[in-house]
This record gives C-alpha cells, sequence and structure tokens, in this order.
C-alpha cells in the first residue's frame, strides 16, 4: 500500500495511493486510478448505453411492487434520506450500495440500511465489481464484512453489481476490465460462491443484457441467481441465461420523496411475495429439551429408500409447535452401493451437503440436527442404491425452551482402554459429576468404539432410566469408530452406555453440556457448505506435537459462543484421526481427543459440536497423512 487512507469512507484492500476525507469528494486512488464513480449506483457508461438503446414507460405487472437503490450520491452534501417518506411514498425495499472493489465503502451503508429497516422496506446490500483490481471471492469478503446480513425475513441476499467499466478511459482495459468471457465467468462464479457459502443464499446479480453477451459470452452458468436486469424500455431486455427477472431497475431518473436527489427505481416481480421469499429467515434462538431416546423412523418395516429417492419424517407428533430443529440419530442399513443421506426440513429446496456417508453394506450412524419448519416435517433423502434408514429422537430446539448450551473445547472424559473393554451385554456408567454443574440435563459427547471383538452397537442413555431399543453408536469391526452424542443425564449427573455384543473399548470426550442456569441459545440455519478442500485450495498449518490444521472461520453472527458442522473425512493416505476445536492462537496444538477416525481411503462423517474462537474461527486438525475435508454448518450456538 503506497498510501494511508485517512477515513472510514474508503477501506484499504488494493494497492491504493492518496487519502481521502471521511465526508470529502476526494475519491481512492487504486493501481494509478482515480476511482471517481465510488459514489454513484452504476456506471456512467451504462447508463448512456441503455438510455440510447430506448426509453419509455414501464409496462410491469399489476402485483409487481417498487423499489429503490441508492449510494452516497442519494446524500447530497451528507444530506440525510428521510425513509419514512420513502416508505409513504409506496416504496417497499431498496438495494443500498454498500462498497466497490476491494477500496470502497460507503459511509451511508450502515445508516441507511438501518433507517430503511425501521421505516419497514426489505432491504439488500450490493457490491459494485471492479474484476480487475482482485478476485471475486476477495471482493465478496469485501462486500459481506460490510453488508451486516442477516436472515432476519426482512434481509435480501447480498448483490453483485457486474456492468460497463467506469475507469475505461484510465486503466488501460475495456468495458470488460479486460477480462475474457471465460475470466469473467470464472471471476463471477468465485464472488457468488464465497456469499454462498457465508452466507448459504444465492446472490442477486445485477447486469445489463449488452454488457453480459459482450462480456461473459451471454453465460447461462447463473440461472439459478435472482436477476437484477438494467434496462429503460417499456419492457425489458433480459440478458442470456435468465427467462426472466427478479428485480427490475427501469430508470436511473426517478423522483422520490425524501431523497434530494435523481434515485434509481426498481421492479419486483410478484411484488411482496417475492420480497418475502427472498428474505431468508433463520430459526429464532433456542433452548434445549433432551429426551429419552425414541425410535421415530424405520425403514426396515417396508421397502427401503431408492436411488435418489426420499422418505419423509413426520415429528409433529413428537416436537412442540414452536420447535425450531430437531436433533436426531439417523442410521444406514443394508446398503447396496456408496452413498449419502441428506437431512432437511421438508419442503425446502435439497441443500448440496451430506449428513451420512455410508459404503456398501455398513452399518453407520450420525448425529443430525436439522432446522424444521412449522409442519415439524424433515425429508431424508439418498443419493445412489438403496438404503434402509433408522431415526432416534435425542431432543429438540424451541424458543421457550430452559436448557441452555455451554460449548466446550473437547475434553476426554472416558477411555476403557486404561483397564478392560465392556462385555456382551454390559453397561458401563460414565459419571460425569465432576465435568458437569450441578443443574446440568444433558451433555454432548464424541463417543468412539475402539478394537471391537465383532460388530456391534452401543446405546447411550440416562442412568436411572430403562435402556431404550436405540443405537447411539454401530461399530463394524476392529477400526475406530465415532458418533456424536447428544443424551439426556439421568441419576448423578451420569449416563449409562451398552454394548450389545463382544468386547469393544469406549472413548468419550465432552464437547459442551446444557443447563437452565445460564449458556447460549441455538440458531438453525439451512445447511451450507462452508469448506471442501477437494475443490479450494487451504493451507495446513503444522501443529505443535505433530500434525497439521487447516483454519476455518464458521461466519458466526454477533454473539457467537460455538458451531455446529457435519465434518466428512474423505480418502487419507494413512489411518487417521481428526479434531475440531476453537482457534484461539495462530498456531495449533496437537489436541488429545478425535471427533473423527478413519482408516486409509475411507469416507466418514460426524457431527461436531465445538465452541469458537476468535473471529468465530475453529481448527481442523488431521493426525497423519494427508486427508481431503468437508465442512457443512448446521447452526450456531449464540448469547442473548
Amino acid at each position: 500500500m503506497a498510501g494511508l487512507l485517512a477515513a472510514a469512507t474508503f477501506a484499504s484492500g488494493g494497492v491504493v495511493s492518496g487519502t481521502a476525507a471521511a465526508e470529502g469528494p476526494t475519491p481512492p486512488v487504486v493501481d494509478g486510478v482515480v476511482r471517481d464513480n465510488v459514489d454513484n449506483t452504476h456506471s456512467p457508461r451504462m447508463t448512456a448505453e441503455l438510455t440510447a438503446q430506448g426509453v419509455g414507460t414501464p409496462r410491469a405487472a399489476a402485483a409487481d411492487v417498487q423499489g429503490i437503490d441508492v449510494a452516497r450520491h442519494q446524500h447530497p452534501g451528507g444530506a440525510a434520506i428521510d425513509w419514512g417518506q420513502v416508505a409513504g411514498a409506496g416504496y417497499r425495499f431498496v438495494g443500498i450500495k454498500a462498497s466497490e472493489g476491494d477500496y470502497y465503502t460507503n459511509p451511508h451503508h450502515a445508516g441507511d440500511q438501518t433507517g430503511a429497516s425501521g421505516a419497514g422496506l426489505y432491504t439488500f446490500s450490493y457490491h459494485f465489481a471492479i474484476p480487475n483490481v482482485t478476485g471475486g471471492a476477495a471482493q465478496a469478503d469485501f462486500l459481506l464484512d460490510r453488508a451486516n446480513y442477516r436472515q432476519d425475513g426482512r434481509t435480501l441476499p447480498p448483490a453483485l453489481d457486474v456492468e460497463a467499466n467506469p475507469y475505461v478511459d484510465d486503466d488501460g482495459t475495456d468495458h470488460c476490465y479486460g477480462l475474457t468471457p471465460a475470466q469473467m465467468v470464472t471471476w463471477i462464479r468465485d464472488f457468488v460462491d464465497q456469499v454462498k457459502r457465508r452466507t448459504g443464499t444465492d446472490a442477486i446479480i445485477y447486469t445489463a443484457a449488452s454488457w453480459w453477451r459482450d462480456c461473459t459470452g451471454g453465460s447461462a452458468a447463473f440461472a439459478s441467481h435472482p436477476l437484477w436486469v438494467a434496462s429503460y424500455a417499456p419492457t425489458p431486455t433480459m440478458p442470456a441465461g435468465w427467462p426472466d427477472y427478479t428485480l427490475w431497475q427501469y430508470t436511473a431518473t426517478g423522483t422520490v420523496p425524501g431523497i434530494d436527489a435523481n434515485t434509481d427505481l426498481n421492479y419486483v416481480r410478484g411484488g411482496e411475495a417475492t420480497l418475502d421469499a427472498l428474505a431468508t429467515q433463520a430459526s429464532a434462538p433456542a433452548g434445549y429439551t433432551a429426551v429419552d431416546p425414541v425410535r421415530v423412523l424405520n425403514t426396515r418395516s417396508g421397502a427401503p429408500v431408492g436411488p435418489r429417492g426420499s422418505v419423509v419424517l413426520d415429528l409433529s407428533s413428537r416436537l412442540p409447535a414452536g420447535a425450531t430443529a430437531a436433533v436426531l440419530n439417523v442410521t444406514g442399513v443394508t446398503t447396496t452401493s456408496p452413498t449419502f443421506v441428506t437431512v432437511w426440513p421438508d419442503g425446502a429446496p435439497r441443500p448440496t451437503v451430506s449428513n451420512l456417508n455410508l459404503a456398501a453394506g455398513e452399518i453407520r450412524s450420525n448425529l443430525v440436527t436439522v432446522q424444521v419448519g412449522a409442519d415439524r416435517i424433515v425429508r431424508l433423502y439418498n443419493n445412489t442404491g438403496s438404503t434402509h434408514l433408522l431415526a432416534d429422537l435425542a431432543g429438540w430446539y424451541a424458543p421457550d425452551a430452559t436448557g441452555l448450551h455451554t460449548p466446550l473445547a473437547p475434553r476426554r472424559v472416558l477411555d476403557t482402554r486404561a483397564g478392560a473393554p465392556v462385555g456382551q451385554g454390559a453397561t458401563h456408567t460414565l459419571d460425569l459429576s465432576a465435568a458437569v454443574p450441578a443443574d446440568a440435563t444433558a451433555v454432548t459427547l464424541t463417543l468412539t468404539g475402539v478394537s471391537a471383538s465383532r460388530s456391534t452397537y452401543v446405546t447411550a442413555w440416562p442412568t436411572g432410566a430403562p435402556r431404550p431399543d436405540v443405537s447411539a453408536l454401530n461399530v463394524r469391526g476392529a477400526d475406530p469408530t465415532p458418533n456424536l452424542v447428544t443424551v439426556k443425564l439421568g441419576a448423578d449427573r451420569s449416563v449409562n452406555l451398552y454394548n450389545n455384543s463382544g468386547t469393544v473399548h469406549l472413548l468419550a470426550d465432552l464437547a459442551g453440556y446444557y443447563a437452565p442456569g445460564g449458556g447460549a441459545r441455538f440458531v438453525a440455519v439451512v445447511p451450507r457448505r462452508l469448506l471442501d478442500t477437494r475443490s479450494a485450495a487451504v493451507t495446513w498449518v503444522p501443529a505443535t506435537g505433530g500434525g497439521s490444521a487447516v483454519s476455518l472461520p464458521t461466519y458466526g453472527q454477533d454473539g457467537t459462543a460455538g458451531a455446529v458442522l457435519n465434518v466428512t473425512g474423505v480418502a487419507p493416505t494413512v489411518g487417521t484421526y481428526v479434531t475440531v476445536f476453537p482457534r484461539t492462537a495462530a498456531a495449533p496444538v496437537r489436541p488429545g481427543s478425535s471427533n473423527l477416525n478413519l482408516v486409509a481411503g475411507q469416507t466418514s462423517s460426524n457431527l461436531v459440536s465445538t465452541a469458537v474462537g476468535t473471529g468465530s474461527q475453529v481448527w481442523l486438525y488431521n493426525g497423519f497423512g494427508t486427508i481431503d475435508l468437508v465442512a457443512d454448518l448446521a447452526g450456531y450456538f449464540v448469547t442473548v
């Protein structure tokens, strides 16, 4: 960086020279180019092109409702927008410019977001792309670090504004920023993929048909993303790849009560219903109610779930009306080919994540925390071959439930290898009275079976209660097999662990506990993939004591204390173990516990509940050899 920027108006990121005052007109200089378009909503070149193509009275459907988009330009002389007047004039949504490139932050973004939301408008933040400054993922991060995106039912997904280069006269390129169509498509893909990773939503894409044709070659790769089209003709000209628009910017010269400058006007196709559908609503922060485990699904009484098939699990008779998520132990049985299973709220699109990975002939369990809707129905999908599915209910989350969670760095509380294994038909009682407070009602443990003399299953349940006809862990042979278990505490804060067949050593690592006296509430989210080292370059950091770890930001909201992740290990080169723990220092230290145990070449997953460190980050540690890791987010624990 050649110079320092004097104020928050222009945030650092690229190679920047010069200075800018907090509210002054001086634009930043980046790579020798004066960035004098930062205050505007769009490029003057695009406005000229659209005007030349024809301007007319827009012909929108009767159901469509109007909105606006604003930038610093709509604050002449620093004047505030009167959002009450804007709302009173019938406008229902606003797009607010948050950033440009990697060097500019709109100083009015936060205030406009708060004011517009307070006046009852739907809001969203957008980023003006400058693809020849930095990469797409980096600019997505630049936007998201400023956008204050929340799944509150009133905030639309972040938007990417990609249009004619406003600096073409000075940067030596062209209106496509000097990128080929293939390079531009890659840049856009990197941006929207990062938005998806961090927010779970498909970014809105703003563009004009002519620019999209010239600069992406008319790519149809982003048809699943909501289109915000810029077209000033009576009916919009659509870019290739989209059959219709979601948002339509139909003029740049609107007059809006409460704003002392010309303003872009927009329609949303489908009106209020579309806005409501775009504004994702996360579950309310909720406490936990643990129950004695009970089987709620067993397809062995009928046909297995076939390839690309699914089964519906209705939990409405088991969960209270206000429940936000269910905790299920899901088991695959009699699997005919390698496959994965996904669990998600019925009625929602199936997310591109996995909850359970199965090899042919394998019996394997995995704990699943799944968001539920008002109907309390979930769906379980099988990808290939056929498999029977079992599900045991361990508890649920609801806003009025009293169980608050204290997430912990993993701590080993049981290892029978110091003595005799647990025999056939035997029960080991695990006393946790020294590990959790007196008012604790449930615990979360990573339970691992080691050196089993034959295939068996293990049941975990509260001491003092009858043993239920369920399994918490299915162990096949001598290889270590883990599973996360959330179990209600019984007498004297203890739980029972029953082994059905042969002998097996049991290990237990405490990940957290629930108690009414204090802790965090759970916010369930639509599952989303945060990490896949098979397709993304990551940095493995050597750990003190051996092994290495990769740092993962979980992108938690303010007050995040912990995260729930489904972690999958893929094709390790040698037998290894994986541990997830809070990142509290620049370098990891080899942990004394495990979340996932794998043999060479295996693919296996386990749910992980973990405290988070600075910036909601965790370490994913690998003990030996090399391995690919996949991490899918199920939700957060937040202090409220």
